[in-house]
């Protein structure tokens, strides 16, 4: 190994901070005036430092987040200067006489070792972390949707409304309005019904028997509802609202409020 080949090794253990500090001098004297060197150390350092932040992951209570332990490093650095405090079995003297210290690349390989693994674990971890931000992204993005849409039709149903053209059915506590192919139940001062019960919203369609469930609702507290009914107007020959369970029924339980007949 050459001299320079060494001082490379001795650049990339000061980088660590587990040179000692004879040779840590004469490692930033060589620094100055080694372009080389100089480059090597400033690209070993910030991984040098992540190792404290990145090798080991500890719970944040607070954040509930995969966070660094900084004690990592520390414990590292002392298994290091560890094994540099034991003397080689066979030879010390003549391997101190080609060079003073030879254990910082053992060292440094195996925290290079520490770090590409907890590194890994880490690339893991914020794997993890991605994928759940797509998935609440994707989230977000589905209830943005339905946001939208809703106000789409809450437009269209006001609209329809105040239309001059709709056609308006007067029944109890209220009107039937039908515009195009859209039915809606515009109901004002209506009674609030009993506790666990509902108002249910029936259709009888050209040719049919009987009538078919349709959607249920609660008014506000001044009495109010505006409900569009899920049909296409244009089939409906009547149109009727019963007090039925929370949840609706398939067959009316109770004397409709109102029954209304188109002609």
């Amino acid at each position: 190994m050459t001299p320079h080949e060494a001082m490379l090794d001795d650049v990339a253990v000061y980088a660590l901070g587990s040179l000692p500090e004879n040779q840590a001098r004469q490692v930033r004297a060589h620094l100055k005036t080694c372009v080389e060197c100089r480059e090597e150390y400033e690209q070993l350092r910030p991984a040098a430092e992540s190792v404290a932040y990145s090798a080991e992951s500890c719970p944040d209570l607070e954040h509930g987040a995969v966070v660094a332990s900084p004690l990592l490093k520390a414990r590292i650095m002392r298994e290091v200067r560890r094994e540099a405090a034991q003397p080689a079995r066979s030879n010390v003297a003549e391997m101190r006489a080609v060079r003073p210290i030879v254990w910082p690349a053992y060292a440094v390989a195996a925290a290079c070792l520490v770090f590409a693994l907890v590194t890994g674990i880490l690339n893991i971890s914020q794997g993890d972390q991605m994928r759940q931000t797509r998935t609440e992204v994707a989230q977000l993005d589905a209830q943005n949707h339905r946001l939208l849409l809703e106000l789409a039709h809450q437009r269209v149903a006001l609209a329809d409304l105040v239309a001059p053209d709709s056609e308006r059915f007067a029944v109890s506590h209220g009107e039937v309005v039908r515009h195009s192919k859209r039915l809606y139940l515009a109901m004002d001062e209506l009674p609030a019904p009993p506790r666990g019960k509902v108002y249910q919203a029936w259709t009888q369609h050209e040719g049919a028997a009987h009538m078919s469930p349709s959607v249920t609702f609660v008014p506000n507290r001044g009495g109010v509802a505006v409900v569009p009914i899920p049909v296409d107007a244009s089939t409906v020959t009547a149109v009727a609202v019963s007090v039925e369970p929370d949840g609706g029924s398939k067959q009316p339980t109770s004397t409709p409020t109102f029954v209304l007949k188109f002609n």
